[in-house]
């Protein structure tokens, strides 16, 4: 597996883990900090980056309302509803 893959999984599991947390949306930043409090730092450029990998592979999707990310079976709820945080 590439370096470039490695990193666009390990963002997603991130996403994907803060929305199980109960997220309603995420910004690079929030991955950000719990990346770096597990010792796998990232760029904020860098996590950016992925996101749009993982938009492109249709696995979330940006709510520019908003300026949030959300994943795609939120994204047509209404940008409030959809992020309350």
């Amino acid at each position: 597996m590439s370096i470039e893959s490695r990193r666009t999984r390990a963002v997603y599991a991130v996403i994907r883990e803060l929305f199980e947390q109960g997220k309603r949306c995420v910004r690079p930043g929030d991955v950000n900090s719990v990346l770096r409090a597990k010792g796998s730092p990232l760029g904020t450029w860098e996590v950016r980056a992925e996101f749009s990998r993982l938009e492109a592979d249709n696995l979330l999707q940006w709510q520019a309302s908003n300026n949030v990310w959300v994943l795609p079976d939120q994204a047509t709820l209404s940008g409030e509803a959809a992020c309350g945080s």
